[in-house]
């Protein structure tokens, strides 16, 4: 299996303005589809706003981590949003969302998917790394913090 930091190209990283979560997750699935392993894009934003009307995908500390499996995807893609202000996500913890690592995954994919997931939420319990990604003041920023990680 690749290792996360593989996944997470620096074009696919940005930190957002929005703070209303439909915005943010437009602002992060738009780079998402961007990326050459996702054939297509307006699949992927129904997926994942979809899956959202069924549960949100915050799990606390101000993250939240939207998830799909789609066959339209060919390889695992990642994508991360950062904002400083915070995201009316409606989160379990009823806390603002900072952190949103977005995720595209081929079908077939379930042991490598929920491995990832499970690394990424793993990952960001880190309040070093948070804290880092939270001082962030570009895109090159959080790549190196969660290099460093």
């Amino acid at each position: 299996m690749r290792k996360i930091f593989d996944m997470i190209s620096l074009d696919r990283i940005k930190i957002i303005d929005a703070s209303d979560k439909n915005s943010a997750l437009l602002e992060i699935v738009d780079l998402l589809a961007k990326a050459d392993s996702v054939k297509d894009g307006a699949e992927v934003k129904k997926a994942i706003f979809d899956r959202e009307k069924i549960l949100s995908t915050s799990i606390g500390l101000g993250i939240a981590i939207p998830h799909v499996r789609l066959e339209s995807v060919t390889e695992m893609t990642i994508a991360i949003g950062v904002s400083k202000k915070g995201v009316d996500y409606d989160a379990f913890d009823d806390q603002l969302v900072h952190i949103i690592i977005m995720i595209a995954s081929p079908l077939g994919t379930h042991r490598e998917y929920l491995s990832v997931l499970a690394k990424i939420a793993l990952l960001l319990k880190n309040s070093a790394l948070r804290e880092s990604l939270l001082k962030a003041e570009t895109p090159e920023d959080i790549h190196m913090a969660l290099k460093g990680h």
